[in-house]
């Protein structure tokens, strides 16, 4: 299998054709987290809360986009008996004679992304970093700190002050983290994620009413 040092792996954003393999890893990743109910999006949603479908953003505002994303994909050999199996065929641009023809390549998603900018009144504008995720048969090869060096990178090209995200305290990718420089803020700083619910929303609404 290749390294993530060969040119055969590579971050780049999603495309529109992606979503599918994207909607299927999110329900991979809700799997692994122990949570299989927990998604409930479509590739339609992905699609107009994206802005792939070219009205920029899905809150009806005419902003930008409500969430980024990045794929992580492989190449290898067409035959490859390890390939998921929506391998799409690519044709490669290695040099030679134009009269021969170009040898068939796969197309593999094997990880994805999802972020979004977040505000800090102390710091500024922040990323943050919904998901990231490699597939299981892909793991322990350095694609992860590719992944994530590729998120840091655009990270600061967006200008961002920091990267900000959760992780289950289970996850045994804490320790990764830990190695890549982030800080456990409930540790460190005895910070505590929460949030309101739809129905806790729904219901806050309701009590005013009344």
């Amino acid at each position: 299998m290749a390294t993530a040092k060969d040119s055969a792996v590579i971050v780049r954003r999603t495309q529109r054709d992606d979503l599918p393999e994207v909607i299927a890893m999110i329900q991979e990743l809700a799997d692994f987290e122990k949570m299989p109910d927990g998604p409930q999006l479509t590739v339609d949603d992905l699609i107009r809360d994206g802005g792939f479908d070219g009205r920029q953003s899905g809150d009806g505002d005419g902003g930008a986009p409500v969430f980024h994303s990045f794929v992580l994909e492989a190449t290898a050999d067409a035959d490859d008996p390890d390939g998921p199996a929506n391998q799409e065929q690519l044709q490669t641009s290695m040099p030679g004679p134009a009269s021969k023809p170009a040898r068939p390549l796969t197309r593999k998603l094997i990880g994805y992304a999802i972020c979004y900018y977040s505000y800090s009144t102390w710091q500024g504008k922040s990323l943050a970093l919904e998901d990231i995720y490699i597939r299981p048969a892909y793991r322990g090869n350095g694609y992860g700190e590719l992944f994530f060096r590729a998120l840091a990178k655009h990270a600061k090209e967006s200008r961002c002050s920091r990267v900000d995200f959760h992780v289950l305290n289970w996850n045994p990718a804490t320790k990764f983290y830990r190695r890549m420089g982030a800080l456990d803020l409930t540790e460190a700083e005895s910070w505590h994620f929460y949030r309101l619910q739809k129905d806790a929303i729904d219901q806050l609404l309701a009590d005013d009413r009344q």
